[in-house]
């Protein structure tokens, strides 16, 4: 190829759209876990001191996974009192609990969160 030839459209377009499609899909591919391990383990212990705290009859609080929910958020699940019951919990930026699932909680704790 001379210095002096212009590479042809479609060839360029080709070259484009293959850069924007790997481009995309390296993109895509690197929006994972975003959180770290320093976050992943305060959200664990938030939730197991937040179990603890407000639920009856809880011996032992066991966490056997953690994920980024589709919406973003970091969702811990786990098991209480070896394995009896399982649950499943969405943590908040602040490392509050959004929401929990499912379990009695302690007559104190229903009108108050206790901490």
């Amino acid at each position: 190829m001379n210095q002096n030839e212009v590479i042809p459209f479609y060839k360029r377009l080709f070259l484009f759209l293959t850069l924007s499609i790997l481009l995309g899909t390296c993109g895509f591919f690197s929006q994972g876990n975003d959180s770290d391990e320093e976050t992943i383990d305060k959200a664990k212990k938030s939730v197991e001191r937040f179990i603890l705290h407000n639920y009856e009859e809880i011996e032992s609080v066991e966490i056997t996974r953690s994920y980024e929910s589709e919406m973003g958020g970091l969702t811990i699940e786990g098991t209480v009192n070896d394995g009896s019951a399982e649950f499943t919990a969405g943590v908040r930026s602040d490392f509050s609990i959004g929401h929990l699932a499912p379990g009695d909680m302690k007559e104190a704790c229903k009108e108050q969160i206790c901490e």
